[in-house]
């Protein structure tokens, strides 16, 4: 399988860049935006013509939630029509298309968890524009993967699992939110989906993240007792408390119910992946 990362400098787009070989794969090309921005027609279609991939993997976007809110017309062109013209260009080349989604197209007011099924309802810019992306990607292509992520972590990444281990580590105490729950997902296991997936002409909308689910504070306290730090390094706060602008869902948890069906759900637990992340941080 012949692959082109957009988006390789991001938490995703590295962890893709760097392990899609072990799943078989050869990395054909692997473009930040400085090497090419998504909403650049032109430049996009010249690589994909230049690396004639069978799959590209998008993970670029625009990821500044709170940010979003006063740039909205930037998240949309970074979200959905760089999405839509990169779809345009896969489909033209049949090239396979696996984009990148988010958890937060959900309002997280229901108590059971998401499947692929449920209608979205997006709260802020951020959210709105990536639910526009998922659907324009749809209508430009039928050869495409949308798969839904959250609170994704890795090596390298401004993400907040990621900070929270970082600033753990320098010895600072944590402050984190009581109240929003979440499935902490480590990009690892997700790339090796997403090649699993390509794999397949199984095309469609996927949750891919993490079993199970905690508060953030809870995988603060979790990520100090596996570093044998004290659990006064965290403080809990409510999500009132913290300075956020956009609002969250408060309980975006999603079941991966798709993968289940197609036999290809191996994401595992969120505890097993972050003990794993440690692990590989380690060494």
């Amino acid at each position: 399988m012949r692959a082109i990362v957009f988006g390789a400098k991001g938490t995703l787009g590295q962890a893709l860049a760097q392990f899609l070989p072990e799943q078989g794969a050869t990395v054909v090309g692997a473009y930040g935006r400085e090497e090419c921005n998504i909403t650049d027609g032109e430049r996009m279609r010249a690589l994909l013509r230049q690396g004639n991939p069978d799959v590209v993997f998008n993970a670029a976007a625009f990821t500044d939630v709170d940010g979003a809110e006063g740039r909205a017309d930037e998240s949309f062109l970074a979200n959905a029509i760089g999405p839509e013209l990169l779809a345009r260009a896969c489909h033209e080349v049949g090239a396979k298309l696996v984009h990148y989604s988010t958890d937060f197209v959900f309002d997280g007011e229901q108590e059971r968890l998401y499947d692929e099924f449920d209608p979205p309802s997006p709260q802020g810019e951020y959210a709105r524009s990536k639910l526009a992306g998922e659907r324009l990607v749809a209508a430009a292509t039928p050869r495409a993967f949308v798969m839904r992520v959250g609170c994704l972590y890795g090596r390298g990444g401004r993400n907040f699992p990621s900070t929270i281990l970082r600033r753990l580590r320098a010895g600072e105490t944590i402050r984190a939110d009581r109240d929003r729950i979440g499935s902490p997902t480590w990009v690892r296991p997700v790339v090796t989906v997403s090649a699993a997936l390509a794999a397949t002409d199984h095309f469609g909308l996927y949750h891919c993240t993490a079993n199970g689910e905690t508060s953030w504070a809870d995988y603060a306290r979790f990520l100090a007792a596996e570093l044998g730090l004290p659990e006064n390094r965290v403080n809990a706060l409510a999500t009132s408390e913290l300075p956020l602008k956009a609002r969250r869902p408060r309980r975006a948890v999603l079941d991966n119910r798709m993968l289940r069906l197609r036999g290809l759900d191996t994401m595992g637990d969120w505890q097993s992946q972050a003990r794993a992340f440690l692990a590989s941080e380690s060494r």
